[in-house]
């Protein structure tokens, strides 16, 4: 049986509100379904499900209240070191999302992810759009961070990097770096870099390239988002409806 249009306007496709929330990829959601037990107010998902607000959508035993084309919001939590970008936090390590609120509808999606190591804003939204939005390449945000690096650093070693060096057989460049002027003779030095992708650990794979380590790391900004010199680790901040507004205006997005 064939949905009208007018009901089809009040539903939405399970496969595409999973991939929105980041369970899945749209390209991996039916073998997501597929390994995990999802039912939708205690039934059983068929082929083609469509779901609705306030539906019980219900994951491997964890319930979650369908909320469709949510009002936008964005959440600024400083991230500590050891923290893992996971839902499920390990034997050793807390996850990020045990120190968000909580939500009375839909769930927190995370912007992309930082290495446990790694400290800084991290953003969050319960809009699938404008995540997806933020994190793709083809959107050409920067990122900021600030890193601690050991080794013996040359001006021909920071041209490498922003010339461009080859990982995975792959140009990747900073397109910014920025000395902090040195108080001791330590061979640790801190720096100021900017790029246009976050791919997994790249920052320390690119210093890596020229025999330099990274020890420390925190991530500053995302795009025009900076993270707010008084909030602590492990902190949240949630924008107001304006500055949802404003992010989206300054985004060119609706």
């Amino acid at each position: 049986m064939q949905l009208s249009k007018k009901l089809q306007n009040n539903k939405e496709k399970l496969e595409k509100y999973l991939a929105n929330l980041g369970f899945a990829s749209r390209r991996n959601v039916n073998e997501f379904l597929k390994t995990k037990k999802v039912t939708i107010n205690s039934k059983k998902v068929k082929k083609d499900t469509f779901i609705q607000n306030d539906d019980i959508l219900n994951i491997d035993g964890e319930d979650l209240v369908v909320e469709l084309n949510p009002e936008t919001e964005v959440l600024i939590y400083h991230k500590p070191t050891g923290q893992v970008c996971s839902n499920v936090p390990t034997d050793k390590n807390d996850s990020v999302f045990q120190g968000l609120p909580a939500r009375k509808k839909g769930k927190w999606i995370m912007v992309g992810r930082l290495d446990v190591n790694t400290s800084g804003l991290l953003l969050f939204s319960n809009d699938g759009n404008l995540v997806n939005f933020l994190a793709h390449p083809s959107s050409n945000i920067d990122r900021e961070y600030l890193c601690r690096v050991y080794g013996d650093v040359s001006n021909k070693k920071i041209e490498n990097l922003l010339k461009g060096v080859k990982i995975n057989d792959e140009l990747t460049q900073f397109s910014d770096i920025v000395a902090v002027k040195k108080t001791s003779k330590s061979k640790n030095h801190w720096f100021y870099v900017c790029l246009f992708s976050g791919k997994n650990r790249e920052v320390r794979k690119l210093w890596k390239t020229q025999r330099l380590d990274v020890n420390r790391l925190i991530r500053l900004r995302f795009g025009p988002i900076l993270l707010p010199d008084n909030l602590k680790p492990g902190g949240w901040k949630k924008f107001s409806k304006k500055e949802v507004l404003k992010l989206k205006n300054i985004l060119e997005i609706n």
